[in-house]
């Protein structure tokens, strides 16, 4: 099979189509992807929408109203524990298996965003006689896809480059912010913890501040002082949001503070997590897949960037970026110093400063006369 660049073949808008959509992880990644459901169903209404995902994105995915079913791929370590041992016949069984699911979703279009050769070997079970993925790709994955589309290579928005495969469909490119909906039942959920912790009724800034990565990471003691600084300067408690792996590190930071942020981390699920963050007043992360949350609900947010490209929040209104590259930035996975002096250079007072301003911005487009410090809103 010889793939080829797309020859656009716009779908009849009325046509019931039935397109599978291949985003395993992480949770940014499905994050960003999350505006591809909506954008499809606008451009075919009849059209049945399922999302091949692994099983940490699931309740991202959950969140998605325009999803109509969901293929959770939890196969990955089984078929290459079989491989590694040689078990090609036991291998051969459980692919079979997991493509005659694939095959019952009779899928008309698979598209591809993962770009890696895993999703495109999935791409090829499904059986879909239409498949799209991205030129360039990486692994191989182009010689499973029927068409390539160009993604933009410096996306200036969050869903840009993942839209952008939708164009030999004739879905519309324009600008739109991730998609989650978190359920009544995990909200109240995420709100019964804070007050359980004795936050009721109080405004109060997210940090997300896990990451997948050290060189994503902020130096970790100044998060306790940006707690304590935007209590003092805007009134604002902080309440901790990350993965079980950074528990204690969290706790160090409440001990620490005299603040009294409240911990959340690894105490949430990821939908109460993802409703903490779309409830605060400010939120304030590291390149990780929360921090984007808030934007689906225009909230004000901190980007904190040094290793990776922040160019895809360019032109997200609601998000501020604090960066400082260096000669050799970005690195992305491979970091050519050993301190992260990208994410050092990120002082608290420019954080606080930022805060501020994006406060401050907020309460005048709220015209509100109310004092301006963080309870006002």
């Amino acid at each position: 099979m010889i793939p080829h660049h797309s020859t656009v073949t716009i779908p009849d808008r009325n046509a019931a189509l039935r397109i599978l959509i291949i985003r395993l992880g992480a949770i940014g990644d499905v994050i960003m992807t999350s505006a591809v459901p909506q954008a499809v169903k606008e451009a075919f209404p009849n059209a049945r929408i399922t999302w091949l995902v692994e099983p940490l994105s699931v309740p991202i995915v959950r969140m998605n109203p325009y999803v109509d079913d969901i293929i959770v791929f939890d196969c990955k370590k089984e078929w290459v524990k079989l491989l590694r041992a040689g078990k090609l016949v036991a291998l051969t069984r459980t692919v079979r298996a997991f493509r005659q699911i694939l095959l019952e979703g009779a899928f008309d279009i698979a598209v591809d965003f993962q770009e890696l050769f895993k999703s495109a070997f999935l791409a090829w079970l499904s059986g879909a006689p239409r498949r799209i993925g991205p030129a360039p790709s990486r692994e191989g994955n182009r010689f499973f896809m029927t068409e390539l589309v160009a993604r933009p290579s410096h996306p200036t928005w969050l869903s840009q480059a993942n839209l952008a495969l939708l164009a030999p469909l004739g879905v519309s490119q324009a600008p739109r912010r991730p998609v989650l909906d978190v359920p009544d039942t995990e909200r109240a959920a995420a709100r019964d913890f804070l007050a359980s912790r004795g936050l009721v009724g109080v405004p109060y800034a997210a940090f997300c501040l896990s990451s997948s990565r050290p060189q994503k990471d902020w130096v970790f003691a100044r998060w306790g002082e940006l707690a304590d600084a935007l209590w003092e300067q805007e009134g604002l408690r902080t309440v901790l949001i990350g993965g079980p792996e950074r528990r204690v590190d969290a706790l160090g930071i409440v001990e620490s503070c005299a603040s009294q942020p409240v911990s959340a981390v690894g105490y949430t699920s990821i939908m109460q997590s993802t409703a903490l963050v779309q409830d605060a007043a400010l939120v304030v992360g590291l390149d990780t897949g929360l921090t984007y949350a808030g934007l689906a609900v225009d909230a004000p947010t901190i980007a904190l960037y040094g290793s990776t490209d922040p160019s895809w929040l360019a032109e997200e209104a609601c998000a501020t970026v604090c960066f400082h590259p260096l000669p050799c930035s970005p690195c992305g996975r491979r970091p050519t110093c050993q301190h992260y002096d990208c994410m050092q250079a990120i002082s608290v007072e420019e954080v606080a400063d930022t805060a501020r301003r994006l406060l401050k911005q907020r309460l005048a487009a709220s015209g509100s006369t109310k004092h301006s410090r963080a309870a006002a809103i």
